[in-house]
């Protein structure tokens, strides 16, 4: 993580430059995803002023602060700035949706999309009509069949219904 430290209307000692970044890399701790920080730290008068910025995965967070001297000021505004990056992460967490299929799957006593084998089938190798389909269908006791219609010239399926009857699948016009 890049950390870009400014000082405005006053001289920065290396031990504060050094504070401040050893602060601002502890947010890399709660997101690994955190890529820069800005810091600006200011004296107008008797207010002591530090802001952070954030840059961490498409999303800016910020945050301002005053306080006695510069270093409660940059406290607060790391408190603030670590407070909301961890709320960010919990959104990005609950945003992907929860439990994993596979775990979902087992609790409801259903099969885990691991251990679901996908067999490749081959369309019919020959193109036929429907009436040619529908024989092959019955004879090969199968629910479906996809077939190359040579009336329609396209792909078709012909499947068997849960009330007996049949069913044809045609592309749309």
């Amino acid at each position: 993580m890049q950390v870009h430290v400014t000082a405005r209307h006053f001289d920065m000692d290396p031990e504060l430059k050094q504070y401040v970044e050893d602060k601002v890399s502890r947010l890399s701790h709660f997101f690994d995803r955190v890529d820069e920080a800005h810091v600006v730290l200011s004296v107008e008068g008797h207010r002591m002023l530090a802001g952070v910025t954030v840059h961490a995965s498409r999303a800016v967070i910020s945050s301002e602060q005053e306080g006695t001297d510069i270093r409660s000021a940059l406290d607060s505004a790391l408190d603030k700035v670590e407070r909301q990056v961890r709320k960010y992460k919990g959104r990005l967490r609950s945003r992907k949706g929860g439990e994993p299929t596979a775990v979902v799957a087992e609790v409801a006593g259903g099969t885990a999309p691991e251990q679901v084998g996908i067999v490749p089938e081959e369309l019919a190798k020959r193109p036929m009509t429907t009436e040619q389909a529908f024989r092959e269908l019955t004879d090969a006791g199968v629910r479906f069949l996809v077939f190359w219609n040579s009336e329609t010239e396209a792909v078709n399926v012909i499947y068997r219904r849960d009330d007996g009857d049949f069913g044809l699948v045609e592309p749309g016009v």
